[in-house]
């Protein structure tokens, strides 16, 4: 079993920032991985850090395998991280070889020949840091058997003045009048050949899943400077992109936006 722990120099920030410090793992074990990268906030002990730590803490469970492990305080400095994720992740899975052999012969292939990888992966990073607000985003997967990996993400933004979180980014009932930019939007960021056929791609979906056509969620807003961003997770909306991230510019989310948020940005 190897361990590489790698210690990545802390970035210098302007004053009005978050200043964070990179905490890797890449752990291999027997018939599994496990790889995590945060990006932890350091400085004083103040409601915003506390605040960025419990979104972490609260994500890093994401990839509990059957780990039983006394979660830090939200006051923790990077040494007591550091050890919370070593132990965290030293066990990936608990598959022995005769689990492999059987998953193999489902296949039937040659069991010698059939090497299943179960891996778990974890990454938080800081995406959006203004002088009122920052907003981090996590994306997880892990494998353990089947035709595909469980996936997803999430996004957190705080506010700089308390560490308040921001849960509620739009106005209450606002999903059918923004439609037409969750579209324009989606079609936009993805730049289909022809956008007429993904966008009935996407309705064949919402139809055969939801029983819906032409009706986007609003996924998982988070703030940055270029606007909100929407995160969907895999499969939520359409198989192909399969968890795409959509950005509506602040002047046309402006009609949508909760007072609290349009202090924020404008």
């Amino acid at each position: 079993m190897t361990l590489l722990l790698i210690f990545a120099a802390i970035n210098a920030m302007a004053d009005n920032t978050v200043p964070v410090s990179s905490v890797d793992y890449e752990k291999e074990q027997q018939y599994g991985s496990s790889r995590v990268s945060v990006e932890f906030p350091l400085g004083e002990n103040s409601p915003l850090r506390r605040a960025i730590i419990d979104y972490i803490l609260e994500t890093c469970k994401t990839i509990n395998s059957g780990v039983k492990v006394k979660q830090p305080s939200n006051i923790c400095d990077k040494v007591a991280f550091e050890k919370y994720l070593e132990k965290y992740t030293t066990v990936v899975c608990k598959f022995c070889a005769e689990d492999q052999h059987d998953y193999a012969l489902s296949f039937e292939d040659d069991v010698e020949s059939y090497k299943v990888v179960w891996f778990s992966n974890l990454f938080i990073s800081k995406v959006a840091d203004t002088d009122k607000y920052v907003s981090y985003a996590a994306y997880h997967g892990e494998f353990i058997g089947g035709a595909h990996d469980q996936r997803g993400s999430g996004a957190i933004t705080l506010c700089k003045a308390d560490g308040k979180r921001i849960d509620s980014i739009f106005k209450e009932d606002v999903e059918e009048k923004m439609q037409p930019l969750l579209w324009k939007y989606l079609i936009a960021s993805e730049e289909p050949d022809n956008p007429d056929e993904f966008r009935s791609e996407i309705n064949q979906f919402l139809e055969a899943n939801y029983g819906i056509r032409d009706f986007l969620h609003l996924g998982i807003p988070f703030l940055a400077p270029d606007g909100v961003h929407i995160l969907y997770q895999p499969l939520e909306i359409c198989f192909w992109p399969g968890e795409p991230e959509i950005v509506i510019p602040f002047g046309d989310a402006k009609p949508f936006l909760t007072e609290e948020v349009l202090k924020l940005v404008f």
